[in-house]
């Protein structure tokens, strides 16, 4: 759990899944233990990567990883998880550059404008719709594309995303929401070694629209709606 952890609904999806357990871990530990290791987002990226530096987590992740230990970082995490991350105009503070954890061959420079999208993607073969919204550039120096992005903003594209060793043992990615989709979710469990969880399709994004309508039924139940709508018609 990074000091600046951001899109804590990445692990939503993980969280539902019967059988399963989730650590948000701060104190330095050993990980050995552990089927896999998410690197989260972040609001700022270099600032973590310091403190990931500082409290001996890097040695910590770098030796799970070296033991054959799963990691999949996303957007922040996905940026860490590279050889460096370049600052030269300063938008995270100190302009600079931050020695990231080596685990993947990419190298980011932060650097506007923001990206914002809603996305549709391809991975092994199994389409998700996620969004995107980082801060800068990855530029991979080896490895393989993650993903293919097949559209951003409801456009048409031919476009890949994130990097993935040969084995997929480790992977990165900026895609958001990459476990709404049940059919990713049963994959990368899998790979993990964690196959035999069960997965609803009633899952992601499907539970929460439908969490959404009960919401909504409750709130016509007992609540006067015509009283609200006359209000609302009155005053236009």
């Amino acid at each position: 759990r990074i000091p600046h952890i951001s899109n804590f609904t990445d692990f939503a999806p993980l969280e539902s899944v019967d059988g399963l357990d989730i650590y948000f871990l701060e104190k330095v530990q050993d990980l050995s233990g552990f089927a896999a290791v998410i690197l989260p987002g972040s609001k700022n990226t270099r600032w973590d990567l310091d403190w990931l530096h500082r409290t001996g987590w890097t040695d910590r992740v770098r030796r799970y990883a070296d033991q054959g230990g799963h990691v999949l970082g996303i957007c922040g995490g996905y940026q860490m998880a590279g050889s460096h991350v370049h600052d030269p105009e300063g938008l995270e503070g100190k302009p600079g550059s931050t020695e990231g954890l080596a685990l993947l061959p990419v190298e980011t420079v932060l650097q506007a404008p923001k990206t914002t999208t809603r996305s549709r993607f391809v991975w092994e073969g199994i389409e998700g719709t996620g969004y995107e919204i980082h801060m800068g550039q990855t530029r991979r120096t080896g490895g393989q594309a993650m993903m293919r992005v097949t559209a951003r903003n409801q456009k048409n594209c031919d476009d890949t995303d994130g990097c993935t060793t040969a084995k997929g043992q480790i992977m990165g990615t900026y895609m958001h929401g990459l476990f709404d989709t049940p059919g990713i979710l049963r994959r990368w469990l899998n790979g993990i070694g964690l196959g035999e969880l069960s997965i609803s399709d009633i899952h992601g994004l499907v539970a929460r629209d439908r969490e959404y309508d009960r919401l909504a039924e409750h709130f016509e139940q007992h609540i006067r709606t015509e009283k609200l709508m006359e209000w609302f018609e009155s005053r236009k």
